[in-house]
């Protein structure tokens, strides 16, 4: 029988590590923010310039290099982050927080977890969304009279398999790659097997803060654009205005560094932190039973 984690467990664990091991957490991580910064602050401007030329196939192609570059120094820099916070978590870290190389072996195997899932879920969603799509299709044409909800019902069903999988594979990414030194979805999917609705309602809790924060600081943004919006506009206009949009968000951490990076940089350290101290304190009840007491 799977080990039951308890919610309240996992929610207490992410807010006392997140808050209460600031300090340390932000000596884990460190090295790959100011990586990730610097990497920002000498490729955002070209890729702004690309998006304000997105319809000129030659200029996007110029910049796509760039933008490659900064997509896997993104993936890197996260990886060495949720390595090094997780190895925290689970108390495997020794010597000093703030003179850690977080670019070892875990982070390797964290970067291969995370690219594994990203394809083992794409696959699985074309995969779904095949499946989906061509069953709609027969419904539809059979019953054409609930055609439509069957189809909605189908494609609702879709998302709830893609979120159960995701949180499933998702979770013990990090843990198994630090904790049992290996790249494997499979581990992740046994280690959650009976606690999905535990997870799903601890993570709820924990991302819900995060995703008001990000609703208010997009709203903050578009506001400005709300007011050039009307009804009467053409659809050139309306494309005018989204690309406005998208040329704001990504030079608001160029024009307001000063503030854009330390609130990215708190955010961080509370989000993963959060993450991590949650998955570290679920790994730990459940892996004695999956087979690697000798983590602790």
């Amino acid at each position: 029988m799977a080990a039951r984690i308890p919610v309240g467990g996992m929610i207490a664990r992410a807010y006392g590590f997140a808050f209460g091991n600031i300090v340390s957490n932000l000596g884990a991580i460190w090295i790959p923010v100011a990586l990730l910064w610097t990497a920002t602050y000498y490729l955002q401007p070209p890729l702004a310039t690309q998006l304000q030329a997105q319809r000129d196939p030659q200029a996007a192609l110029v910049e796509a290099p760039m933008l490659l570059a900064l997509t896997a120094i993104g993936f890197i820099a996260q990886s060495a982050q949720l390595a090094a916070l997780t190895k925290e978590a689970l108390g495997l870290r020794s010597g000093n927080a703030f003179l850690q190389f977080p670019f070892g072996a875990a982070m390797w195997r964290t970067l291969g977890s995370t690219l594994l899932f990203f394809l083992v879920m794409m696959i699985i969603y074309i995969g779904l969304v095949l499946v989906t799509v061509i069953a709609g299709g027969i419904t539809a044409v059979i019953v054409k009279t609930y055609g439509v909800f069957i189809v909605i019902a189908l494609f609702l069903a879709l998302f709830c398999a893609l979120l159960y999988i995701a949180t499933r594979l998702s979770f013990f990414l990090s843990a198994v790659a630090v904790a049992e030194h290996k790249v494997s979805l499979i581990r992740a999917w046994q280690l959650t097997a009976g606690n999905f609705w535990r997870i799903f309602a601890a993570m709820s809790v924990i991302l819900a803060p995060f995703v008001i924060l990000e609703i208010v600081f997009l709203g903050f943004l578009l506001a400005p654009l709300f007011h050039s919006f009307h009804a009467s506009m053409t659809p050139l206009e309306i494309t005018a205005l989204q690309q406005q949009f998208v040329m704001t968000v990504s030079e608001f951490p160029q024009r307001f560094w000063y503030v854009a990076y330390p609130l990215g940089l708190l955010a961080t350290l509370l989000l993963y932190g959060m993450y991590t101290g949650a998955a570290a304190y679920a790994y730990r009840a459940v892996a004695e039973q999956g087979g690697a007491p000798e983590v602790f």
